[in-house]
C-alpha cells in the first residue's frame, strides 16, 4: 500500500453479536485533496440477477434456490452457501463468493425488504489483522425472502483497485450516507479547514477527532456487518 502522509487510524466496528471488527480510515493532510478516492457519495449500483426462487412452507423451502445458486460456474463449492450470516430485519443473508471471479457474489436472504429500503453490499479488502478498507461503491438490491441472487460488486475506488476483494460490508440503503460521511470525514475536514487556522499537527489531530466522532455516530445508529469472504 502506498504511504500516507499521516498515520492510519483504526476504529472498532461493532458487529452485533459477532466479534468486533475494524475499519481502516485514511486521509491526506494536503488541503483540498481527498485521497480516499471513489466513492465519496452514496451513489450506488444495482446488485441484480435473480437465479432462483421458492414457494411453499418455510421448512425446506430454500433447497431449490440453493441448488440454483450453487450450480452456477464458480459457485459449485458453496454448499448451501457459506455460513456467513447477515442478521438484520428479522433474518439472515447467506453469502458466498465465486472462486472464478472475485466480484461475483451469491446471496440468499431469509427476509424481505420493504420498498424503498434496499440491502447494500460494499466490497472490502481485509488484512491479516482484520482491518478493512472499502474498494468500491455499494451495490444494492431489494431482498426477497428465499429469493437467491448472483450479482457483481464494483471495485472502482481510485488507488485501491490492486487489492483483492476478500470481504464485504452489508447494510441497509438508509445507512449509506452516514457510512460515507464517516469514511470521508478525515479528508473532508482537511480540505475544508486546513492549513489555516491550524498548524499541520493541530489540524491532523482535529481531523482525526472529527472522524472518530462521526464514525461513532454511525456505529451507534446503523446496523451493519463487516465480514471476511475468504
Amino acid at each position: 500500500m502506498k504511504k500516507m502522509f499521516v498515520p492510519i487510524l483504526f476504529l472498532s466496528l461493532l458487529t452485533g453479536c459477532d466479534a468486533p471488527q475494524r475499519s481502516r480510515l485514511a486521509g491526506s493532510n494536503v488541503a483540498g485533496v481527498n485521497t480516499l478516492g471513489l466513492p465519496s457519495t452514496t451513489t450506488s449500483g444495482s446488485f441484480s440477477g435473480v437465479v432462483g426462487t421458492t414457494t411453499g412452507s418455510t421448512t425446506g423451502s430454500t433447497t431449490g434456490t440453493t441448488n440454483a445458486l450453487t450450480s452456477k460456474p464458480g459457485f459449485q463449492t458453496c454448499t448451501a452457501l457459506n455460513p456467513l450470516k447477515y442478521t438484520l430485519a428479522g433474518g439472515n443473508l447467506d453469502v458466498c463468493q465465486s472462486v472464478a471471479d472475485e466480484t461475483q457474489l451469491a446471496v440468499l436472504p431469509t427476509f424481505s425488504d420493504t420498498d424503498p429500503t434496499k440491502t447494500c453490499l460494499i466490497p472490502t479488502y481485509k488484512d491479516t489483522a482484520g482491518s478493512s478498507t472499502y474498494l468500491g461503491q455499494p451495490q444494492c438490491f431489494s431482498a426477497k425472502i428465499n429469493s437467491g441472487v448472483i450479482g457483481a460488486l464494483v471495485k472502482n475506488r481510485t488507488g485501491f483497485t490492486q487489492f483483492p476483494i476478500n470481504g464485504v460490508i452489508i447494510m441497509k440503503s438508509a445507512s449509506l450516507t452516514a457510512y460515507f460521511t464517516c469514511m470521508d470525514a478525515y479528508a473532508t475536514f482537511i480540505a475544508q479547514n486546513c492549513p489555516a487556522p491550524y498548524t499541520n499537527a493541530n489540524c491532523t489531530a482535529a481531523a482525526q477527532t472529527n472522524m472518530a466522532n462521526l464514525c461513532n455516530q454511525f456505529k451507534a445508529s446503523n446496523p451493519y456487518l463487516d465480514i471476511r469472504l475468504k
